[in-house]
């Protein structure tokens, strides 16, 4: 009886072509989390300023802030566990943003401490600033990623990012949480979609 016939090349290109194949998939496995994560800011950066902007009688620490990202963590660790996402398998352009995302949380992290701590920068600027970064960040995935969906993303950071330099203080969040929706979110979830669909072809 004669062997089947397969559509994967025989010998060591089998090999590299399953080990496109599996870093593709952790790829996409990685953005959809990523759009996730920044619907869930989203969720809770718009709480707050309503929380705030309303005066309503609620912790947004302890209801919003607290209870979400414990329940997001728990549920990432199931996600990455139930796909069995190794982060060594991951494309080099993956560690690249990585590094790149983490210089970013760095930034942002002295801009709260600009903010909280020193009381240097008012609630407007702070915002402005960091839509500003995110808005780099979306810059560098798209062009690591050659996708039209973070460029998309990062003029929509950097039209926020203006919106709430000019804008008052209380709004500061609301520009925040509507940049993780509109300019993170969504172009994250597109992005996914199309090579999903891709994927198929």
């Amino acid at each position: 009886m004669a062997p089947s016939s397969s559509s994967l090349p025989a010998g060591p290109a089998t090999e590299l072509a399953l080990g496109v194949e599996r870093a593709y998939r952790e790829a996409v496995v990685v953005d959809r989390l990523g759009a996730l994560w920044s619907l869930i800011l989203a969720k809770c950066f718009l709480a707050q300023w309503a929380i705030d902007r309303f005066g309503m009688p609620i912790s947004g620490l302890r209801y919003i802030w607290s209870l979400t990202l414990a329940m997001a963590a728990v549920a990432t660790l199931l996600y990455l566990r139930a796909h069995r996402a190794r982060f060594a398998l991951f494309p080099h352009q993956f560690r690249v943003s990585t590094a790149i995302l983490g210089g970013l949380l760095v930034a942002q992290g002295f801009l709260l401490y600009a903010h909280f701590g020193l009381g240097h920068l008012s609630a407007a600027v702070a915002a402005g600033l960091a839509a500003s970064l995110f808005g780099a960040w979306s810059l560098a995935r798209a062009s690591l990623k050659r996708a039209p969906e973070p460029l998309v993303g990062a003029c929509l950071w950097w039209g926020l990012a203006a919106t709430a330099l000019t804008g008052a203080d209380r709004d500061a969040l609301l520009w925040v949480g509507l940049g993780f929706l509109v300019a993170q979110a969504l172009p994250g979830f597109a992005l996914v979609r199309r090579l999903e669909r891709s994927a198929r072809v």
